[in-house]
């Protein structure tokens, strides 16, 4: 319905005020009922919708960020969204915590201020397996962190804090400097109970564990930026020249990942007849030469062709040509 009136609907209103159908302290009485907005102070709103949903835009760039690194650190499946953003009072967000979880503790020097990162113990102990070589099984019951554990926790947190920069960045330039480690909620106290916070549930996924990751945001720390948590803010921020950087960045990661290289020798084909009746000291014949060339495998595709050697009494392979199209060929 439009909220305009037409010029016959204006007539017909005026005509009704004088003659005394509509009484105008009526209409001013629902006007002013209408403004009216009933107001919890135990629990008072300081976030506005548009500002909770940029939020939740900057931590879902923030989940994906996590979730790259994380599967690429611990190489196995990791799944890290953002489940619901809400405000609530720190009192309520700390008395819905378990007793035994992992809490770190987050300086912001530019905010003057501290943000809060809780995060399930089976996440956690998780990523500390997987890190160590194991499988990724959590303990059956929770335990503190150790010395060596919480080492290893808070090396993975700082990276975390990098990311976290990164995905603040749309909005203000920003560092978080992780601070304590605690286990125990009811030791750690950032803000006043009273205070209201933005608080950023993640469900993440590693391997075979679930949990979730809480991050508290005091609504204090935040009013350096509140002004600047807009939509329009952040999609201005998404179009600031950083590509190059970023380019430079996925490369020097890239530069570090393992890559198996292989060397055959030769091929050959056998009956399986043949195959079940080798013994030791049996030849099997290839299809190379001695002083043929062979092809090196870079992991499944063949990228170089070279001759087998020695150096300094090992084995070796000399790479002597590059193999053009070679990922299309062992395809």
């Amino acid at each position: 319905m439009s909220e305009i009136l037409s010029q016959e609907e204006i007539d017909a209103l005026l005509a009704a005020l004088n003659s005394g159908e509509i009484d105008p302290g009526e209409i001013r009485k629902e006007a002013v009922e209408q403004r009216v907005k009933l107001y919890d102070f135990k629990r008072p709103e300081k976030f506005t919708k548009e500002q909770m949903r940029t939020l939740q835009m900057i931590h879902d760039n923030l989940a994906r960020s996590l979730t790259t690194y994380l599967a690429a650190t611990l190489r196995t499946v990791v799944d890290v969204k953002v489940v619901s953003v809400q405000q609530l009072s720190y009192y309520e967000f700390t008395r819905s915590l378990p007793v035994l979880t992992i809490m770190s503790v987050f300086d912001i020097p530019e905010w003057e201020g501290r943000s809060l990162v809780e995060t399930n113990p089976s996440l956690v102990f998780t990523v500390i397996d997987r890190i160590l070589g194991g499988p990724g099984i959590p303990p059956d019951k929770p335990r503190p962190l150790t010395d060596i554990e919480q080492g290893i926790v808070q090396q993975v947190l700082r990276q975390i804090a990098v990311l976290a920069q990164e995905a603040w960045r749309t909005v203000a330039n920003v560092q978080f400097q992780l601070g304590s480690l605690e286990t125990n909620p009811l030791f750690t106290q950032i803000v006043s109970q009273n205070e209201t916070v933005a608080l950023v549930t993640c469900s993440a996924r590693i391997g075979s564990t679930e949990g979730m990751v809480n991050i508290c945001l005091p609504h204090m720390v935040l009013e350096r930026v509140i002004d600047r948590l807009t939509t329009r803010s952040w999609f201005a921020g998404q179009t600031h020249p950083g590509g190059s950087k970023t380019a430079d960045r996925v490369q020097r990661r890239i530069q570090d990942v393992d890559l198996p290289i292989v060397a055959e020798l030769g091929s050959t084909q056998i009956t399986v007849s043949d195959l079940l009746g080798l013994q030791i000291g049996d030849c099997i014949k290839l299809d190379a030469r001695i002083d043929g060339q062979v092809k090196v495998f870079v992991g499944p595709f063949p990228k170089f062709s070279g001759r087998i050697g020695l150096q300094r009494r090992q084995v070796a392979v000399q790479v002597e040509t590059l193999i053009a199209g070679g990922e299309e060929d062992g395809a």
